[in-house]
């Protein structure tokens, strides 16, 4: 019985933490995420949730790239610069170009 109670505690805790889970919280873990070496920038012409893909894989092969998250809705590209590495921003603007998509200007 005591199982059965803990276990039905566990599942209704997991139930409200992630029904709990907004944009904005996303938004919170992206602004920790700049503080850590992270950079924004503008990608104009994504215009479905599909044309994202290409973009994250052509900029995850830049060397000094970490992760890479592209947001079709907010033309955003985040970029996770591994820990003591140069990266430079013409790099990223080259792979926004070959995935045949405009860059804009780094926001952060």
């Amino acid at each position: 019985m005591m199982r059965y109670a803990f276990f039905l505690l566990v599942l209704l805790t997991l139930f409200f933490c992630g029904v709990g889970c907004n944009s904005t919280e996303q938004d919170l873990v992206i602004e920790s995420m700049e503080e850590s070496g992270t950079r924004v920038y503008e990608v104009f012409g994504m215009n479905c949730p599909g044309c994202h893909g290409g973009l994250e894989k052509l900029v995850k092969k830049i060397s000094a790239v970490q992760e890479a998250e592209a947001n079709w809705q907010k033309k955003q590209l985040v970029v996770i610069v591994r820990p003591e590495v140069e990266l430079n921003d013409e790099a990223i603007y080259d792979a926004i170009r070959r995935a045949n998509f405009t860059p804009g200007k780094r926001i952060k």
